[in-house]
């Protein structure tokens, strides 16, 4: 979860969320993780509070949705990794309003892309190996990249289409898509910027200047042989276009609407992702699956609609 968007009527988890934040010590553990995940036994140490009285207060947060934790395999309960789930909570304090909005949705494989041109360094990795070997561009056509769970390449792009049989004859409000990602040099640098791109049937939507390739620690959903000195984790970032605009991160950053997309127009949704070269960062591109880096997800794209 990057987000956390609720309205006044949400009054279950608006509760538990305020119960979680009405205490100092677990706003400071919020502070914490900001930077980099913990043990609970870390968190204990750094706040000076016993490991039981920790324990509670990371059961509150995680209740709260506002933090994840993750047990690792050959430790004790109490090196339980904390890290966040929420970057941001809006409310909405506008009275809802009711509609007869549905939402078709759908989790594309990274590795399901129809189409691509990219440029190396370059390589895919599924759950056990990097498939064949690096900077090899070729390797983007072999079958075996469906199982893919981290890909990188330096400039270039990436093509996924999405059917729109589903939702013909409806009237699209948004598309919404969420990914984790970071830029891409040779082993690690977490100061190496990049500006990714993203484009809908071919119309450019926005850029996201990623700050770095981060390895400054182990990504949580990492696998055991793959090596501390590599790329280890990305930012979860959502964009949404609807007919405001453009929003990256509940940000407006273009006026790309959702009627300049011609969404019905074709049987599918193109959904590009990549580095242009004429960028002012070209720092490359990591994109995380679900058994990689920090956030157990592929491509997540929604398209809200209204019954005509």
């Amino acid at each position: 979860m990057a987000n956390i968007n609720l309205t006044l009527l949400d009054d279950e988890q608006l509760e538990a969320i305020g119960d979680a934040l009405s205490s100092p010590i677990r706003r400071k553990v919020i502070s914490l993780i900001t930077v980099r995940s913990y043990s609970v036994l870390e968190l204990a140490r750094e706040l000076n509070v016993a490991l039981s009285t920790m324990s509670f207060h990371v059961k509150v947060l995680k209740n709260a949705g506002l933090i994840k934790t993750i047990s690792s395999p050959d430790k004790r309960g109490n090196e339980k990794n904390v890290s966040q789930d929420c970057f941001n909570l809006y409310i909405n304090f506008n009275k809802p309003v009711t509609s007869n909005k549905n939402v078709y949705s759908i989790e594309l494989p990274i590795g399901s892309y129809s189409n691509f041109e990219i440029s190396s360094p370059c390589a895919i990795c599924d759950d056990n190996n990097i498939i064949e070997d690096f900077d090899i561009p070729s390797v983007f056509y072999s079958p075996r990249r469906l199982n893919a769970q981290l890909i990188s390449f330096m400039k270039g792009y990436l093509e996924y289409k999405i059917a729109t049989n589903y939702v013909k004859d409806k009237t699209i409000t948004s598309i919404t898509f969420s990914l984790e990602i970071c830029s891409e040099c040779p082993n690690y640098n977490n100061h190496w910027k990049s500006d990714i791109t993203f484009w809908i049937n071919n119309i450019e939507l926005c850029t996201y200047r990623s700050p770095g390739d981060y390895g400054d620690r182990k990504g949580l959903l990492n696998p055991n042989w793959w090596p501390d000195k590599m790329t280890q984790y990305g930012m979860l970032k959502k964009i949404r276009v609807d007919r405001e605009g453009t929003w990256l991160d509940e940000i407006l950053v273009s006026n790309v609407t959702i009627n300049d997309l011609k969404i019905l127009e074709k049987d599918h949704i193109s959904l590009k992702i990549g580095v242009k070269e004429t960028s002012k960062y070209v720092g490359g591109i990591n994109l995380f699956g679900k058994n990689f880096g920090d956030h157990n997800q592929d491509i997540l794209f929604q398209i809200s609609y209204n019954e005509n």
